[in-house]
């Protein structure tokens, strides 16, 4: 044995576990250390996402219990609003949607009741309902407009919006002129 092979032998291994060391230090200082910081600006961003998850779960939940709640109320307005009238009633009929038009603020120029024409439908003997097509010429804002329709289909008496037109006047931009079709069923 060489004592001179040890004593290099041993400085090659502190050279060695001093170059680890550096290597360490290296990378706990610089590529470790921006990584963290990296990581650590990643933490609010995360907490935000997980809370906005979570308020989207909810308020699909109320959506959907709204939706659910919205359909009940729809199938009551339809049971509610199944209500047939008789062929001497339709004038109290027109009668009340004049009144309800007036609420909204809604000139009605004209009122045409009037049958619909059904040209290849056979009559059937049993067939007791008669289609009914009320013509309305009307004056209206859009707003308006939307609430008197909502208000004519939440009626107590089956009302239909067969065909609706909109127009502009010239004489007052704020107005349109409508031609509004409703389509009611009567009895004999």
């Amino acid at each position: 044995m060489n004592l001179n092979n040890i004593q290099l032998d041993k400085q090659k291994k502190i050279l060695v576990v001093i170059i680890c060391v550096m290597v360490i230090y290296v990378d706990f200082t610089y590529i470790l250390k921006t990584q963290m910081t990296a990581l650590n600006s990643l933490n609010p961003k995360i907490a935000r996402s997980k809370s906005d998850f979570v308020n989207l779960n909810r308020d699909l939940i109320k959506m959907r219990v709204s939706k659910g709640g919205q359909s009940g109320v729809a199938q009551k307005a339809i049971i509610k609003s199944s209500k047939l009238l008789l062929e001497g009633q339709l004038a109290g009929l027109l009668r009340d949607i004049s009144s309800e038009a007036n609420k909204f603020d809604i000139k009605i120029s004209q009122i045409r009741p009037g049958r619909e024409i059904q040209a290849a439908k056979p009559a059937v003997a049993g067939d007791k309902f008669t289609p009914v097509l009320i013509t309305l010429d009307l004056t209206a804002d859009y707003h308006n407009l939307g609430k008197f329709i909502n208000s004519l289909e939440s009626f107590p008496v089956f009302l239909n919006v067969q065909e609706l037109k909109v127009s502009t006047r010239l004489a007052d931009y704020m107005k349109q002129k409508v031609i509004l079709v409703l389509k009611t069923y009567v009895t004999k």
